[in-house]
């Protein structure tokens, strides 16, 4: 493992390098005392390696999103040349959702209180060793189910440290944009696994082993890319930096397990928070999990479909991006969160009327822009959202009250596949209930954010530090100037 850059910190030199922490029970305000309230600044600084975590977290990320979607991209023909029903298929990327909610907590407490590094790691070499054994799913398709349950093993430990890493390398002026950059990362990953699938595999072949020797091609060109992105990260990662980005940071520890449980479930804003996300990353789970088939039922070819799920993902990173800066500038979490799904609401609305009126040659057009639209709104309440939770419930650890978050949309995420497949194979409404259900999930999400009232601990808690170091500062730059003048009248009086 690599060294660790953080050596010697939250240690206590001298009464003079007394750092705050927020997360202790020390006193914040050290009264009158001219040494005590000497507070050294120069142990808080952003790290120029911030970027290169990023970068290696960016790429980890990215390839679990590209396994949520191997069998996902190309369900119809997987089922038709594999003889597997619908259940089984969708199982590939149910497996991400089933294991997230049982693995959650444990790979939680390793990212928050034993090592992100460990943590994170694990999880790339089980991407790596899944991805490989998927390699040989026409030997048995055995070897592709449990490759896909290695791969989605560790997945909780990745999407549970986007505001970990954005907290700890990042200062306030830019943790929400970063966040968002390690949540699309996902995003982006699921777009790449549509679009490398269909570069791959020819659309119009319809002989079943030509079809499997393609799928067999498109799994070894993943595991290369698995290979890249998972050493790479292993090589370049590290837990944490020599010096805080931010007071909040300063010597941080997180509540105790057990203490953070029992704020999490008293605290009244992060459950209607939690409902939001729940909602909305339900949404996208399932709608993403079930696109190609939806679409088929509108005559849309596998192809459009999946160029139409590329691109909605790419626009709803763009927003992603957008809302990030935007929030970071002004921190209104809750009111840039409300407008997304608003428009996500109407948007839906005017695309459930089109889709069923306009003339059917139409339709792939009016659903391209339709859904990017949707997706585009949508992403970026949950990249903003993951950063609103960790301001909401500091000093919670990061990892764990995100986590506790995405368990319940993966969650919701499994509820809402079963219920959309089964419209599909009992009943005759599928499309309507299915525009229904996703709707609703909308309009539950909107409520619940109207609820959440929007009080941001930890910022408050960097703000307050930095008054508290700005007034400093101005009292030593008044008594240096007052002894400047002091020593210049005496100077006049010799």
């Amino acid at each position: 493992m690599k060294e660790d850059d953080s050596k010697g910190e939250g240690l206590i030199g001298n009464i003079s390098d007394v750092r705050i922490n927020p997360a202790s029970n020390r006193p914040t305000n050290l009264g009158g005392s001219n040494d005590l309230n000497n507070i050294n600044n120069n142990d808080i600084k952003l790290s120029p390696y911030r970027f290169v975590i990023v970068f290696v977290y960016f790429l980890l990320n990215f390839i679990n999103g590209v396994h949520w979607v191997t069998f996902a991209s190309c369900a119809a023909k997987f089922g038709k040349f594999y003889h597997l029903n619908n259940y089984l298929v969708d199982l590939f990327s149910l497996l991400f959702m089933i294991l997230y909610p049982i693995a959650c907590i444990p790979e939680a407490y390793i990212i928050d209180y034993i090592s992100m590094y460990i943590g994170l790691s694990v999880s790339a070499l089980l991407l790596i060793i899944g991805s490989f054994l998927k390699i040989f799913v026409n030997t048995s398709i055995a070897f592709a189910y449990i490759g896909q349950f290695l791969t989605a093993l560790f997945q909780p430990a990745i999407l549970n440290s986007p505001g970990k890493i954005a907290a700890r390398w990042f200062d306030d002026k830019s943790r929400t944009l970063v966040t968002s950059i390690c949540c699309i990362s996902n995003t982006i990953g699921v777009m790449f696994g549509y679009l490398i699938h269909d570069f791959v595999i020819e659309e119009n072949i319809v002989n079943p082993k030509m079809w499997r020797d393609s799928f067999e091609k498109y799994i070894i060109v993943e595991f290369i890319i698995t290979l890249f992105c998972g050493f790479l990260f292993i090589f370049f990662m590290k837990n944490k930096p020599q010096n805080p980005p931010s007071r909040s940071q300063d010597n941080y520890q997180p509540t105790p397990f057990k203490e953070g449980i029992q704020k999490l479930k008293s605290n009244d804003n992060f459950i209607k928070l939690l409902i939001s996300l729940t909602c909305i990353v339900g949404f996208i789970n399932t709608f993403g999990t079930i696109f190609n088939s939806y679409m088929a039922l509108y005559k849309i070819k596998d192809s459009t479909a999946t160029y139409t799920a590329a691109v909605a993902n790419l626009f709803g990173i763009i927003m992603a991006l957008i809302t990030g800066t935007i929030i970071d500038k002004y921190k209104k979490y809750k009111l840039v969160m409300i407008i997304c799904n608003i428009l996500s609401i109407l948007v839906y609305i005017i695309t459930i009327i089109l889709m069923e009126t306009v003339n059917k040659k139409y339709l792939p057009i009016i659903s391209f822009i339709c859904y990017t639209l949707i997706i585009g709104s949508a992403v970026p309440i949950y990249t903003s959202g993951m950063d609103f939770v960790c301001e909401i419930t500091y000093p919670v650890g990061e990892s764990f009250s995100e986590g506790v978050i995405m368990s319940f949309n993966q969650i919701m995420g499994i509820i809402g596949i079963i219920i959309t497949d089964s419209f599909r194979i009992y009943l005759k409404e599928y499309k309507f209930l299915t525009n229904l259900f996703c709707l609703l999930l909308f309009v539950i999400s909107c409520i619940s954010l109207l609820l959440v009232n929007q009080k941001l601990v930890r910022n408050q808690q960097d703000n307050e530090n930095n008054e508290y170091n700005e007034n400093n500062n101005i009292k030593d730059n008044k008594k240096q100037l007052d002894d400047d003048d002091e020593e210049k009248e005496g100077l006049v009086d010799e």
